[in-house]
């Protein structure tokens, strides 16, 4: 054969062979250059998003924040019903392939170009694994070829047990929830391991499409899916037929969703939350699962949320009925087509709307959203009017709540409006600053503004524990008297200008300072800060915790000052606890998703005042506990001491008070101030807020005993005749054990005419008094002029008592 013919015939054959050659190099450097591979091994270094999780006391989670829900299962943690129901509805061959199905994606392929259009996918549990960890689920032949390629790749690096494992903690699965085991919780209430076959069916339904198969919204299509899931794992042999027709007989049975239930210490875990992103920002507070030890007690906090929900509500009573929510509302509405009629529900665990039907008579008919009841006027008796036709009429939305006493048998409902009023309360522990309880307002999704930490009132009377305790520092004692009487200082202009006047509006004479504190004599009030000075009361307080702006003019004495309820009751708890202040503290610690300690809570503590002074002043508040303006709650089997505080015009009202162990605040009033109502003082509006939470406390052992304050070195206690202050004498009717810092008690003993003398008006008891040095003493004139000039003026700003609202006929 001649050379130049077999050349050619070698070239036929080479050609095609090169040509191919090159175009498979030339194929590989296309596809290089347009998949950008991401590196497997960067799985070592891998962080999916985790829950931080807020933990109460006893180490239960009551907040949790996250931009995936997601609790991690570890290698081994996925129990055998659930493996077996993913495997059964994702990826059959799983444990027979590489990572890619080539049967399946022959069989897929056919089965779209038959139908002309993406049906069928192809993707194995590794290539729907490898598109969660690197690519996105954009549907294109670019995408299908990498997931390919890096399913491959991890089926090299890693096991099928770990693919499995990370799959299972990757998946979305609805309602905010990332992975298996939070998936778990939120549903069923408890983690994988203790799923049953039904369970695990229907979580491995789900992965298919979370958003159509949520069993709180289309439970019909998750319990169809469910079951399709029972037969694909009987048909590859993992359950028998006995087990498939029992599981599918089993109703779908998930954790019934409340906001209540779900949500509990909404102000007091907005407040950690804060404090969490700034100290470790928002990637990290959303994303890196910290564990946070909280100093939440939930039985103290149930105690103060119910305290301070059902102190408005009795407010809000007795400023009558404000009429219904809604009024021509449709007679059809029934159900969840009633409830989302009237939106938020202020009280989602007890209150539930209702719809006016009809009245007749003494009666209503009102149609709730689980069924019709009849109301008389006994569930409008708050109201003040006598029969429910007279307020409300067919069509009228309102609220309505079970009564906790039930009358043979049935259920009382009881009609309900949503207080207007706010209101706050705090339980410190005095000791160690840990914040046990925090409610900063009626509802946290009406408003997240938290009153507890973030509003700054007026704190009226409770101011004056500091001006006492400054003045027992310069020397004074309970048992020490100044003259209540008319007295003109100077005002914040330097003129003589102010006169404050006492809340009835009647002058006492000569007074101890006990008396003054306990019966919270205002001018008495003023006059002793005149005497210590405000710099050194400014200073008491500042030792106590104090950190808000304090201007030193008269005023200061009576509670002129806007301060955070928070820092106040921190300068209360510093009485109580021997005159140490303690900074409160919301967080113990914290720690890294892997266990690693991140913070611990350091003590922040520092002497406010001696221990003496501070016995001696918690004596002068358990008077008035005892005899004084909180004397309402002196029944309560358990040592207390405390203070009222009011404002002017009552637009705020409070009450602090502690025990040995916890200092509690109440606090009432409107978020843009005007008077709560006439005769809002802090002992009516407040006190029985605290009163609550005490008697809680009581019920349920977190507050027990009536043991003593402890008294400390430098005390010293002798029997005094309680008005006069002077020491006990035979003959004395009214006897008290004063306490006194050692080696300063009264020596002048008391004599039967000073029951006489005290007796007189306060203009004739002049005579038998000897002022203090640099003592105000009455200038009747000057302050009279003065305080009628201001009481025409609070007069004018004073509001009537809103009237009840009537139906028209």
């Amino acid at each position: 054969m001649p050379r130049r013919a077999r050349d050619l015939r070698w070239a036929r054959w080479l050609l095609p062979l090169f040509a191919a050659a090159a175009l498979g190099v030339a194929l590989g450097v296309g596809v290089a250059a347009a998949i950008h591979m991401p590196r497997v091994e960067m799985l070592a270094e891998y962080r999916p998003d985790l829950i931080t999780q807020l933990r109460d006391g006893d180490g239960q989670v009551f907040a949790t924040y996250a931009r995936e829900r997601r609790v991690m299962l570890r290698e081994g943690d996925l129990p055998a019903v659930l493996q077996n129901a993913v495997v059964a509805a994702e990826d059959a061959e799983f444990f027979r392939h590489g990572g890619i199905d080539a049967p399946g994606v022959v069989r897929s392929v056919l089965v779209n170009f038959r139908r002309g259009r993406r049906e069928q996918g192809a993707s194995t549990v590794t290539m729907q694994l490898a598109r969660m960890l690197f690519l996105t689920r954009e549907k294109t032949w670019k995408r299908k070829i990498e997931e390919a390629f890096l399913a491959v790749e991890l089926e090299k690096t890693l096991s099928k047990q770990q693919i499995l494992t990370l799959y299972c903690n990757l998946a979305f699965l609805g309602h905010g929830n990332y992975g298996m085991e939070a998936a778990s919780r939120y549903f069923f209430g408890h983690g994988v391991r203790e799923l049953d076959l039904p369970e695990a069916a229907t979580l491995a339904g789900i992965l298919q499409r979370p958003s159509d198969y949520s069993p709180y919204r289309r439970p019909d299509r998750v319990i169809a899916r469910r079951d399709y899931v029972l037969r694909r794992m009987r048909e590859e042999g993992y359950i028998d037929q006995s087990a498939y027709e029992a599981a599918r007989a089993a109703p779908l049975e998930v954790v019934e969703r409340h906001r209540a239930d779900a949500e509990p210490a909404l102000y007091f875990a907005e407040e950690i939350r804060q404090q969490l992103e700034r100290r470790f920002g928002a990637e990290r507070l959303y994303g890196d699962g910290l564990q946070v030890a909280t100093t939440l007690d939930a039985r103290i906090q149930r105690a103060a949320e119910r305290a301070l929900r059902d102190g408005l509500l009795r407010l809000d009573h007795r400023k009558g009925w404000r009429g219904p929510l809604a009024r021509g509302a449709s007679l059809e509405l029934e159900g969840e087509s009633l409830e989302r009629e009237v939106g938020r529900n202020p009280v989602p665990d007890s209150w539930t709307p209702g719809l006016v039907l009809a009245t007749s008579g003494d009666t209503a008919r009102v149609r709730l959203a689980d069924g019709e009841v009849e109301i008389g006027p006994d569930s409008i008796a708050w109201t003040g009017r006598r029969r429910p036709g007279e307020i409300l009429r067919a069509g009228d939305l309102a609220w309505f709540r079970p009564d906790e006493a039930e009358r043979d048998g049935a259920i009382r409902w009881i009609l309900e409006q949503e207080p207007e009023l706010e209101g706050a309360a705090i339980v410190l522990e005095s000791a160690s600053g840990a914040v046990r309880a925090l409610v900063g307002g009626w509802d946290f999704h009406r408003n997240k503004f938290d009153r507890a930490t973030q509003a700054k009132r007026q704190v009226g009377s409770a101011f004056k524990v500091f001006v006492f305790g400054a003045a027992l520092e310069q020397g004074f004692t309970p048992a020490d008297t100044l003259f209540d009487g008319p007295a003109v200082f100077l005002g914040a202009e330097g003129l003589p200008t102010y006169a404050p006047r006492n809340y009835y509006r009647k002058f006492h004479g000569i007074l101890t300072l006990r008396r003054a504190l306990e019966r919270s004599v205002n001018v008495t009030a003023v006059k002793l800060m005149d005497l210590v000075g405000a710099g050194n009361v400014v200073d008491f307080a500042r030792r106590c915790g104090v950190e808000s702006e304090l201007l030193p003019y008269p005023s200061l004495a009576l509670g002129a000052a806007d301060l955070l309820p928070l820092e106040l009751a921190a300068g209360y708890a510093a009485i109580a606890n021997q005159g140490v202040y303690v900074r409160p503290y919301f967080v113990e610690e914290v720690r890294g998703r892997d266990g690693t300690l991140l913070e611990a809570h350091q003590v922040e503590a520092r002497k406010a005042m001696s221990p003496a002074v501070a016995y001696v002043l918690t004596s002068m508040l358990e008077g008035v506990v005892d005899r004084g303006t909180a004397a309402s709650i002196a029944a309560l089997p358990l040592t207390l001491a405390g203070k009222t505080g009011t404002t002017n015009e009552y637009t705020d009202a409070w009450f602090v008070g502690f025990s040995p162990r916890y200092t509690i605040l109440a606090w009432v009033g409107y978020d843009l101030k005007r008077t709560i109502g006439r005769g809002m003082t802090g002992a009516e509006a407040a006190l029985p807020i605290f009163a609550g939470i005490v008697e809680s406390g009581l019920a349920e052992g977190w507050l027990s005993g009536t043991e003593p304050f402890s008294v400390p070195a430098g005390v010293e206690t002798r029997p005094i005749e309680y008005w006069s202050g002077l020491a006990a004498a035979p003959g004395a009717q009214s006897v008290l054990r004063e306490a006194f810092l050692s080696g300063s008690g009264p020596d002048r003993q008391w004599e039967p005419r000073w029951e006489r003398i005290l007796a007189l008006p306060w203009p004739q008891q002049l005579a038998f008094y000897t002022p203090k040095p640099g003592e105000k003493m009455p200038d009747e004139e000057a302050a009279w002029a003065i305080l009628n000039r201001e009481q025409e003026e609070q007069a004018a700003a004073l509001e009537p008592p809103a009237a009840p609202r009537e139906a028209p006929e």
